[in-house]
């Protein structure tokens, strides 16, 4: 689990999980996930508190409005 702070407290929890990925905390925020190779796999805005969206195995990069983390997706 990584988490990501948007502004002073307020974190979001990113999750990697067998070929998704889980954000938490980031209703409403804009979330886009990249491959190491830079190519968007998901781009949108996340419209609960606990969203899953569907990554590739590996390495990703998540980030939500402007702030990144890296997860491994299995």
């Amino acid at each position: 689990m990584s988490a990501v702070r948007i502004k002073k407290g307020d974190t979001v929890k990113v999750i990697a999980g067998n070929g998704t990925v889980t954000v938490q905390g980031a209703a409403g925020q804009t979330v886009t996930i990249a491959t190491v190779l830079g190519k968007a796999v998901a781009d949108e805005v996340v419209a609960s508190d606990n969203a899953t969206i569907a990554a590739p195995a590996g390495v990703v990069f998540v980030t939500v409005n402007g702030e990144t983390t890296k997860v491994v997706v299995k």
